[in-house]
C-alpha cells in the first residue's frame, strides 16, 4: 500500500501567495483555515488598532487650558466653576428634600 504525502497549500486572499496550510490560522469550530495568512491577518489587526487610536485622540470639544488668551480662559474657567457649583447645589437640595420626607 502506497501512502502519498501531499502538502496542502492555500492561496492568501490578501497577498495572493500560495502558502502551506501551517501559515493560516484554523477556525476551532469548523477546522477550516482562514482566508488570510497569519502575516496578513497580523498586519490587518495592527492597522485597525493604529487607525482606531488616531480616531480616538481627536477631541471634539475645546480644552479650556489650551486657550492662549488669558482673559478668555479665565472667563471660561469661572463660568465652568459656576455651572458645577449650581449643579452641586441642586443635587444637595434634592437630597435634603428626599431625606426630609
Amino acid at each position: 500500500m502506497k501512502q502519498t504525502l501531499t502538502s496542502f497549500v492555500r492561496t492568501c486572499h490578501s497577498c495572493l501567495r500560495e502558502l502551506p496550510i501551517e501559515a493560516f490560522y484554523v477556525n476551532r469550530k469548523t477546522l477550516i483555515p482562514d482566508y488570510c495568512c497569519k502575516a496578513c491577518r497580523s498586519a490587518a489587526c495592527k492597522k485597525r488598532y493604529l487607525d482606531s487610536r488616531s480616531v480616538n485622540d481627536i477631541r471634539t470639544y475645546p480644552l479650556i487650558t489650551d486657550i492662549k488668551d488669558r482673559t478668555l480662559r479665565m472667563e471660561l474657567i469661572l463660568h465652568a466653576r459656576q455651572v458645577v457649583n449650581e449643579s452641586v447645589a441642586r443635587k444637595r437640595r434634592r437630597l435634603w428634600e428626599t431625606v426630609g420626607e
